[in-house]
């Protein structure tokens, strides 16, 4: 038996696959719509909001690099209806949701047949990470989508098409301006794709490509206050992005976020994928050297991985560069295993692939905000609950905050994921940056704040063994720490300390 068919299945565009695509486009769209969070999930999301209103990468609004122009360009566009930036950055998510189990389906029909198609897209639906990028607002669900559209135009610039030649290459330059990781790991998936056209048309498509990269490259510039300062703060970033490459125990450490990713991402479907893999590892190796479709995964995947597991990652959505292709992988798995098993389990394809997206929709629908009582990132389980749960906890803080203590003499300290949350939710408070600005420096508090209000637990710890630190409590057995002081008093503060002297 062959794993897989001998050539390329044909692009049907037909009503029925149009009609699949787009049935799929709408169930993208209505699961992500219940769950989505109400409030900005991250540093990042609060970066991106903020470039809604003003974009400047000095400011990190965005941060650096800055390379996000088209997705604030489609997130303001989004806002210029809602009136709400967590709610329009998020559904720019749900909206990148739908699309992608429309384009999954499509370029897994095109590869590897409609059964293929469909289970791909099953799994892309129900996978728990990529269903928790979908309801929040970061820029990673973009990138899914545009590496699949990417990918399926390479795939037809692959068997000869012309203007599939020059999709790809505008869509690979474009692809900078949504993150800036995707051009640099598809590029040479891209080459391989078009290696067989003229050097004349390669030449007119690298023209295509860099004028992709001008129209979000050359705004974002200009944004951040021209070439000179822009390429300081390249230079600023690349070194504190840089530092801990090469360090063994920092790569082990990245592997081991890589796997629990993969683990988020494919749930079950990681024991079809080992089951395949060493089932037919003789299969899989003679394919390599013969089958493009085989050859276009490995060039598709091994650039974003061996940067992962050599030189950085640190968010799950890192991964989205990668994580179509792994579901991909999965579902020819899928469809390989049942295939061996048609003689004995009916529909043996339905029922695996079944199995393996209900267990995986159960892990996002009931399974806990955190695995094994651990609080590290790397333990935050991409589920509702998890999405839920910050957003409860967010908004009873800022409540309390403004309830509780007078903006025009109270400043306000967060830490770990939530350090910008003041600057987007609460600006009417002294310093609204001052977590972010904080940095490695010394702050005089003037002479008219008396209150410190620490967000969040992760903020000087240290601090709360004070004599002088109060505590307001919150619903649900939580609190919020602060510390006040008299006018005769002077506070300096850091991010390691907080000291309180006479004038």
């Amino acid at each position: 038996m062959t794993i897989l068919n001998d050539k390329f299945f044909r692009s049907r565009f037909n009503i029925e696959t149009l009609g699949t695509a787009a049935v799929l486009f709408a169930v993208g769209i209505i699961s992500r719509i219940p769950f989505r969070s109400n409030v900005l999930h991250h540093w990042d999301s609060v970066n991106f909001a903020l470039a809604l209103d003003h974009f400047d990468v000095r400011l990190h609004q965005p941060h650096p690099p800055g390379t996000f122009v088209i997705y604030i360009m489609l997130g303001r566009l989004v806002n210029w209806l809602l009136h709400d930036p967590n709610a329009s950055l998020v559904w720019v998510s749900i909206l990148a949701s739908g699309l992608s189990a429309a384009f999954i389906f499509v370029l897994g029909q095109s590869w590897f047949g409609k059964r293929t198609g469909l289970i791909v897209a099953a799994l892309m639906l129900s996978s728990p990470l990529i269903w928790f990028h979908g309801e929040v607002a970061l820029s990673y669900m973009l990138e899914f989508f545009w590496v699949l559209a990417l990918v399926l135009s390479c795939f037809s610039a692959c068997k000869g098409s012309n203007k599939a030649l020059f999709a790809s290459a505008l869509l690979l330059g474009l692809a900078g301006g949504v993150r800036p990781n995707t051009p640099v790991f598809m590029f040479p998936l891209w080459v391989f794709s078009v290696r067989r056209f003229p050097i004349r048309k390669i030449a007119i498509s690298l023209i295509v490509m860099a004028f992709g990269v001008a129209l979000w490259m050359v705004p974002m510039v200009m944004m951040s206050g021209g070439p000179a300062e822009y390429w300081e703060i390249i230079q600023s970033w690349r070194g504190s992005h840089m530092e801990e490459s090469g360090n063994l125990g920092v790569m082990a450490i990245y592997v081991a976020r890589l796997g629990t990713f993969t683990l988020y991402c494919l749930g079950i479907g990681i024991v079809p994928v080992i089951w395949a893999i060493f089932r037919h590892w003789r299969d899989w190796k003679r394919l390599l050297w013969k089958d493009q479709r085989v050859q276009m995964l490995v060039l598709w995947i091994a650039p974003g991985l061996a940067y992962f597991a050599l030189v950085h990652i640190r968010q799950s959505g890192h991964t989205f560069t990668i994580m179509p292709a792994f579901i991909i992988v999965t579902g020819i798995a899928i469809a390989v295993i049942s295939r061996g098993w048609a003689d004995g389990v009916r529909h043996a394809w339905i029922v695996m692939t079944a199995i393996v997206v209900g267990c995986n929709s159960l892990f996002f629908l009931l399974g806990p905000p955190n695995l094994f009582g651990s609080s590290r990132s790397i333990f935050s389980a991409p589920t509702r609950a998890a999405i839920s749960e910050y957003d409860v906890d967010v908004t009873q803080r800022l409540e309390a905050i403004r309830k509780e203590f007078r903006p025009e003499e109270t400043v306000v300290l967060a830490g770990s994921r939530n350090f910008r949350l003041p600057d987007f939710y609460l600006p009417e408070f002294q310093f609204a940056s001052l977590s972010y600005q904080l940095g490695q420096n010394v702050v005089v508090l003037p002479e008219h704040v008396h209150t410190l209000v620490l967000f969040d637990d992760s903020v000087l710890p240290q601090f709360s063994v004070s004599s002088h630190l109060r505590s307001l409590p919150l619903p649900g057995g939580k609190n919020i720490r602060y510390v006040t002081w008299n006018e005769s008093q002077q506070v300096t503060l850091s991010q390691a300390a907080f000291e309180m002297q006479d004038r």
